[in-house]
């Protein structure tokens, strides 16, 4: 079948990946793909699939509607079977465009989800967000579909737990916003640093946030211990998850985050927030550590209590690793997008 697959909104970081992710797998199965994509997004695209065709659309936003009409005119004599919107600009352009041609299934990003909720059905990333769906709209919901985010490719076993190196190595990345808590995670390290505790840290990432964090740690005087770093292409992450022995994701707020993914792939043990998208994807103390959002107290006595376990310290990433072998690889994934997929256009008989 043809199937089109959508980003017009944000389309950096973990959501990208997903929307490439998703391209990948349906290609695989024998489908064909075509991506539309907003004209503002650069010319060379990190990850894009080979074999995808590529619509490139200008649009100002969800009422847009010469967008709508000239998509429309483009994809005439092209009909599509079904179209993978991953964010909310996309479900409002190619409903519009589709006129109910074809049905339209919204992928969450996040836990704003008033505005997928036209779609002719939702890919929720977990339990919670479908609930959240559910009670958003009234009882009037379209059919909602869990599947996951992925990891790919995984190693067939869990690399082996090594000693921690001295100093240990603690580590976070991602997008330098303040939705990513980055500054909970150096306060916490200063809290440490004032009890004594010996540790040199690793933060990558680049965004608005990057001046303030960098003024942070000079004020905690972290300068010697925190090595702040740009943005890295996706095919060093592993690199940059070997070299830790903790991983921290100290986020506010996270839907599915593919971070956590990585880290359990390269068996690195894990301390993460609360976020409800964390608590969805791995067991407190079996899979990983948590601490509650923004509490730099529990944060730094997290830390502490996995630095003095070496049982924990071989535990966690086992059984992490275990996981996401089982929930979140590539065949379990797409598994789940494709009775998404085939039970959309049942209910919408297209087929």
């Amino acid at each position: 079948m043809l199937i089109i697959n959508s980003v017009l909104g944000d389309a950096t970081g973990g959501r990208w990946q997903v929307v490439c992710d998703y391209s990948h797998s349906l290609r695989k199965q024998g489908h064909e793909v075509v991506m539309l994509l907003a004209d503002t997004l650069p010319a060379a695209l990190p990850g894009l699939p080979a074999g995808i065709d590529v619509i490139r659309v200008r649009n100002h936003g969800h009422y847009d509607w010469p967008a709508a009409w000239r998509l429309a005119r483009r994809l005439k004599g092209r009909q599509p079977d079904i179209a993978i919107a991953h964010c909310s600009r996309s479900v409002a352009l190619l409903r519009h465009a589709l006129n109910g041609r074809a049905p339209v299934i919204a992928v969450t990003h996040s836990s704003k989800v008033r505005r997928l909720l036209k779609a002719d059905a939702i890919i929720a990333l977990t339990d919670g967000l479908r609930e959240k769906i559910r009670a958003e709209s009234s009882g009037q919901h379209s059919p909602v579909y869990v599947v996951p985010n992925r990891i790919d490719p995984l190693p067939d076993a869990c690399p082996q737990p090594r000693p921690l190196q001295h100093p240990p190595v603690i580590g976070a990345l991602g997008r330098f916003d303040r939705v990513k808590g980055f500054d909970v995670f150096i306060e916490a390290l200063g809290r440490l640093a004032e009890q004594g505790v010996t540790f040199r840290a690793r933060l990558v990432g680049a965004g608005e946030e990057a001046p303030r964090l960098r003024e942070q740690i000079r004020v905690l005087k972290l300068t010697d211990r925190v090595e702040l770093s740009g943005w890295i292409p996706v095919e060093a992450v592993g690199a940059f998850l070997s070299g830790l022995d903790l991983l921290c994701v100290p986020a506010r707020s996270d839907a599915f985050g593919l971070t956590p993914l990585q880290g359990a792939a390269a068996g690195v043990p894990m301390l993460l927030s609360t976020a409800s998208g964390h608590r969805a994807m791995f067991a407190e103390g079996r899979e990983a550590l948590f601490f509650e959002v923004d509490d730099v107290t529990a944060l730094a006595g997290r830390i502490q209590q996995f630095l003095d376990d070496s049982a924990l310290q071989e535990r966690l990433p086992a059984a992490a690793f275990e996981r996401v072998k089982c929930g979140y690889c590539e065949a379990a994934v797409t598994r789940g997008i494709l009775d998404a997929v085939n039970n959309t256009l049942l209910v919408n008989n297209k087929i």
